[in-house]
């Protein structure tokens, strides 16, 4: 785009809301830091060690509690769920995740670019360390596209799936790859470019605020700012902040995977699925999309719900007291 006011319109060509019917639809490379020892009021933090560097995790539950893993949407981190889980059955063991590069997990090593694909090869990674056979996934936004990706490639893994705001990854259209990939590429050499330059220029706590708020359309206030920002922000100066989060992930290709592929993954899964579109949060593709792919699920899942709440794309963060009850009832019997 040449100039700010195309960026801004050709990204909201991309996120205007749509109405979809708010009815339910039935249907060891790694090593530990740290022992956590967590409860669900009192986090644990914990570290795994990596071949290229450290993964942060915030663990809430009892050590027996059922398995759960959060994955926290682009560009957040695992304080995305700091209200909510509280809020979930006490008997669940959940490990929130800061996914490379974010929150205070480290970056991949410099001309080692992000696809967030590889989240499946972490989930996996992170399964055989806790030696866990059977789990569930709780995912925001590009993290609950993983967890679908994930629960249609190794589906005997995955017992459930808790989707919010997002019910797949964006497709790929054949007739686009080349311009994703070309944008991708120049926008990633040129982000390249600024960090070899220097650091980014520090900013104000009030004006990291306005920028999150701005840039999520609203989604995010003040307070979730608060949240995200003990893991999302740097003091680098006095007064002066940067976001934590390495620069090279504005410039990730979220995914290259297409619409007929997703499908075929959704027909493989077998978990429970839970789908909670939040009312103003963005659509990516028409609700037709979405139905077809929440059919396809309906192969092989005994229990498929799509459910509508009104909220923004963070609703789970901003009024996790609306959606708390809606998930603990899928978890119920475990």
């Amino acid at each position: 785009m040449e100039n700010e006011a195309e960026k801004k319109f050709f990204r909201l060509k991309h996120i205007i809301p749509r109405n979809l019917s708010a009815v339910s639809v039935s249907a060891s490379a790694i090593q530990p830091v740290n022992q956590p020892t967590a409860s669900v009021n009192a986090p644990e933090e914990f570290i795994f060690k990596m071949t290229y560097g450290n993964v942060a995790a915030k663990i809430w539950g009892p050590p027996d509690g059922h398995p759960v893993f959060a994955l926290h949407g682009w560009l957040d981190n695992a304080g995305s769920f700091d209200t909510l889980i509280p809020l979930l059955p006490q008997n669940l063991r959940i490990v929130a995740v800061d996914t490379a590069g974010h929150g205070f997990s480290d970056p991949f090593p410099p001309d080692i670019a992000y696809n967030f694909v590889d989240s499946v090869l972490a989930i996996e990674r992170l399964a055989r360390h806790f030696k866990w056979d059977k789990f569930s996934i709780i995912g925001h936004s590009l993290g609950g596209a993983m967890g679908m990706l994930f629960a249609g490639t190794f589906p005997e893994k995955v017992d459930k799936l808790v989707c919010l705001d997002v019910v797949r990854v964006i497709p790929t259209k054949t007739e686009t790859i080349d311009l994703r990939l070309r944008k991708a590429v120049n926008k990633l050499l040129k982000i390249e470019n600024a960090i070899l330059a220097g650091p980014e220029k520090p900013m104000s706590y009030e004006m990291a605020v306005e920028r999150s708020v701005t840039g999520t359309f609203g989604s995010l206030d003040e307070k979730a700012c608060d949240i995200l920002f003990k893991r999302g922000l740097r003091k680098v100066a006095e007064d002066g902040y940067v976001f934590s989060r390495d620069r090279r992930l504005l410039a990730a290709p979220l995914s290259f995977i297409a619409k007929e592929h997703q499908l075929f993954l959704a027909h493989k899964v077998t978990a429970d699925v839970l789908v909670i579109k939040f009312s103003e949060g963005p659509y990516f593709e028409t609700p037709e999309d979405y139905e077809e792919h929440i059919e396809a699920l309906k192969t092989k899942s005994k229990r498929v719900r799509y459910v509508q709440v009104e909220g923004m794309h963070h609703t789970h963060l901003t009024n996790p007291a609306s959606v708390a009850p809606i998930i603990s009832d899928f978890f119920k019997g475990l």
